[in-house]
Order: C-alpha cells, then sequence, then structure tokens
C-alpha cells in the first residue's frame, strides 16, 4: 500500500503544479492571460485608444504586467512609462497624512488651524471649525461650486490655500461628501509645515523609495527626461496629442505622475496591511483608519463592501486602481487618453472587461456600448450639416425679402427660426456650452486652442 499511497501522491502534485491544467496556487486568481489581451486590444480598437498599461496584483505578487499601444514620438508603451494619474494622487496624500497621525504629529480630528493658523474660508465659524478629518473624507462642506477662483499654472501650495478664504460653503460642515480637490491641497500644505519637507521631498523620502517606486515622479520635467507619454485628446472622434496641464499647487490632488509597475508596487501595499517588499508605510491600525470610509469615502479611497478603488482623470491620461481585499487582488489600469467622453465611456468600457475577467466574471461583449469614435463622428456630421445649412440658407437671402412679402408674420418668423435662429443656436451649444457639463475637453474652441500650442 505504501509504494501505492506515495504514487498517488506524486500524481497530485504533479497535477498541482502543472502548468494549463488548470490548477494554481491556493488562493491565487486563475486569470485568462489570453482574454485580457484579446479584450483590451479589442476595446482599443473599437474607441481608438492609443495606448494601455495594465498591472494584475495578488498577494505579495505582481500576476500580469503588460502595456499595449504607444507613448507617442513612436516609442511603445512599457510598463515603465511614466503617466499622470490624477486624483489617485490623492492616495499618497492621505497615506502621507496618516503616517505623520501614526507617529503623533497630526491629530485629524483637530482643526485645520491647529497647522495653518492662517486658513481661512469665507464662513469664519467654519474656518475654525473644519478638521485635518473633514479634507480627507470630503466633508469639509466645500465645493468646486463655491470656489470659482481659476489659479494659475504655477501657483504655490500656500497661494492656493490662502486663496480658499473667499470659498463659500455649499453644504453644512460634516452633512455631506462633496469631492473638492483643493482639500488635498490644503492636506499637502499640513505635509510641509509639520514635516519640514516639501510635500514632493515627504513622499519621495516616506512612500516612494520604501515601495520602490523607482520610476515615479513629482516633477514632469523630471518624468519628460525618463520617458514620460504622450497624452492625447480628442477632435471629434480623432485622436489627436495634447498638452498635459500641470498646476504646480494641485500635485497632491492630481498631478503625481507613475507607471503600471510602480503603482503595483502600491497596490500590493495597500492590499497588504501597509508592507511590500517586507517594508512597512504604515501600521495596521492606520490601514484601518485608512480604509474606514465617512459617508462613503475613506482617506484618499472610495470604500464600499469588498472593493476599495479611486481613479484620476487628467485632460490627458486616465487611471483605474481597485483593491479587492477579501481576495488580496489589485488592479491598476493606466490610459494616455483624457477627453472627458473617453473618461466615462470608453475607460468604463475597457476597465469593466479587464475587472470581469479579473474577478472571474464573463466580460461584457466588446461591442456592447457606444463608440467614442462614432460619438465624435456623429458630432462632427451634425456640426458639418448645420454649417452646410447655414451656407444654403445664406445663398437664399438673394429674394428673401420678395418672397416674404406674401408670408404672414407667424411663417416669417418660423422661416428665420428654422434656418438661422435654432442651427445657430445648435452650434453654439456644441461649440461652448457643452463645456458646462463635459468640461472644456468637449469644446471645440478649446481643442482648437490645445491643438495650436
Amino acid at each position: 500500500m505504501k509504494p501505492l499511497r506515495l504514487l498517488t501522491f506524486l500524481t497530485l502534485a504533479v497535477l498541482l503544479l502543472m502548468p494549463g491544467a488548470g490548477w494554481m496556487a491556493p488562493g491565487r486568481a486563475a486569470l485568462d492571460f489570453a482574454a485580457l489581451d484579446a479584450t483590451i486590444t479589442a476595446q482599443m480598437a473599437k474607441h481608438g485608444l492609443k495606448g494601455v498599461s495594465l498591472a494584475i496584483t495578488q498577494g505579495e505578487e505582481t500576476l500580469y504586467l503588460k502595456s499595449y499601444g504607444t507613448a507617442g514620438q513612436g516609442r511603445p508603451l512599457t510598463p515603465q512609462t511614466p503617466m499622470f494619474i490624477g486624483s489617485q494622487s490623492k492616495s499618497f496624500t492621505a497615506l502621507a497624512i496618516a503616517q505623520l497621525a501614526e507617529q503623533g504629529l497630526v491629530d485629524v480630528n483637530a482643526p485645520v488651524r491647529t497647522y495653518l493658523p492662517w486658513f481661512a474660508v469665507a464662513d469664519e465659524a467654519a474656518s475654525a471649525q473644519i478638521t485635518v478629518a473633514h479634507l480627507l473624507h470630503h466633508t469639509s462642506g466645500l465645493s468646486d461650486a463655491g470656489f470659482l477662483t481659476i489659479l494659475p499654472e504655477n501657483a504655490s501650495i500656500e497661494d492656493a490655500v490662502r486663496a480658499l478664504k473667499t470659498a463659500q460653503l455649499t453644504a453644512p460642515l460634516g452633512a455631506r461628501q462633496q469631492y473638492f480637490n483643493l482639500g488635498y491641497v490644503v492636506l499637502a500644505g499640513i505635509v510641509e509645515t509639520v514635516s519640514g519637507q516639501s510635500y514632493a521631498d515627504y513622499i519621495q523620502q516616506h512612500i516612494f523609495d520604501p515601495l520602490q517606486m523607482t520610476h515615479t515622479y513629482t516633477d514632469p520635467a523630471l518624468a519628460k527626461q525618463n520617458g514620460l507619454s504622450q497624452g492625447y485628446s480628442r477632435f471629434f472622434g480623432f485622436t489627436v496629442p495634447a498638452r498635459q496641464p500641470s498646476p504646480t499647487y494641485e500635485l497632491a490632488a492630481g498631478y503625481i505622475i507613475s507607471t503600471a509597475e510602480d503603482m503595483a508596487h502600491f497596490a500590493i501595499a495597500m492590499n497588504n496591511n501597509g508592507v511590500y517588499a517586507g517594508t512597512r508605510v504604515l501600521s495596521v491600525p492606520w490601514m484601518r483608519e485608512l480604509f474606514k470610509p465617512v459617508l462613503g469615502y475613506g482617506m484618499g479611497w472610495f470604500v464600499t463592501p469588498g472593493h476599495v478603488y479611486h481613479g484620476g482623470a487628467n485632460d490627458t491620461f486616465k487611471t483605474f486602481v481597485d483593491l479587492y481585499p477579501d481576495r488580496g487582488l489589485g488592479i491598476v489600469l493606466l490610459i494616455n487618453e483624457g477627453y472627458m467622453i473617453d473618461h466615462f465611456i470608453s475607460a468604463g468600457q475597457l476597465f469593466a472587461g479587464v475587472e470581469a475577467l479579473v474577478l472571474g466574471n464573463p466580460p461584457p461583449a466588446v461591442s456592447a456600448g457606444w463608440s467614442v469614435r462614432v460619438i465624435g463622428w456623429g458630432l462632427l456630421a451634425l456640426v458639418l450639416a448645420l454649417c452646410t445649412l447655414h451656407a444654403w440658407n445664406i445663398s437664399r437671402l438673394r429674394g428673401w425679402r420678395e418672397r416674404a412679402r406674401q408670408w404672414s408674420p407667424l411663417k416669417r418668423a418660423w422661416d428665420v427660426a428654422i434656418s438661422f435662429i435654432i442651427p445657430t443656436v445648435i452650434l453654439i451649444v456644441v461649440f461652448t456650452q457643452a463645456k458646462a457639463f463635459w468640461g472644456d475637453r468637449f469644446n471645440l474652441t478649446y481643442q482648437l486652442r490645445v491643438m495650436a500650442r
């Protein structure tokens, strides 16, 4: 019986270790890499996306790391190609505050004025009551709707925080989650004041270096020297290279630059109680605080049962970083395309397919949902049709007065409206006013200015 038992044991061991046998180490996700490749390349073709980088992590490992497409100027995109990560930057700022809190240097429940005595918003009572935690959780009552000041790109962190003296609260303090980028700029100011270092130096020394994030940058010029990807936008349905603005003051809220490989290190640390490759960046108790939601938002992360995520959207880049703590899984997806409709449609469809495959679910059909290319071409067709109608109506102006004499006042008014007023209003909406909903990236006149730079 002993030889039989030994043979059985050896057979099972071989089956468990055989590649392609459908068995994986206990707890490891069984990923269909071919399906991932097919989904990503098909979505890129559908929407005309230029470049995508993907990292999948589980436990202490990076299971999959691959890039697709171009970084611009004839360069292939790689997992080490730097890209702007948008508002994912906030998770680094929150981690910095948590580190300082762990050391007893910051009390997150203390008023901001404890660290920045000159901090002020338009409401003096609120100025004294807004705490560090309110800013971390976006519950300060501040919002973009209450602060319309446009700051120059080279404004400093202190310039931006002092500008908040005109900011109006649009919700009671602590009552509602209102996403507000400049709240995280204030947190960066606290990091600088308490640590005695610049924000950039602090996160380099205390986060990037310990996590071996060797291709992550706070300086766009340095990132460019090290292969920063070209960012892309849209001109209707056509993908075009575009300049990526980088406001100095807003680094902590939306302008850190990183790579798929480095962000995988970060995802592993966040899913592993603050540890990467044996190095701890935050204690377990403070890691729990980091992911404790207040009105759905933790400290630099959105938190739902079994799913912690953030991501970011710049003018010409899109980022997803999603954690699934119960499974120890993490997904990092970086896209070098940032047109506003892409943020909502193409990026969403691409991520939905990747997420489904990683979680072991059937992905949505690539054909499901609109193509951003088709939407752009449709808008272009609409604009060209309206311009053609205008030209035709202008050509018919000769003799219009003679013909109109025979019409009733109502018919004359209708002819003027249908021929000129209505098409003009539609063109104005497409060219300028759609930005009120979609942002400047949807505005044709803005796109023309960007292309002219």
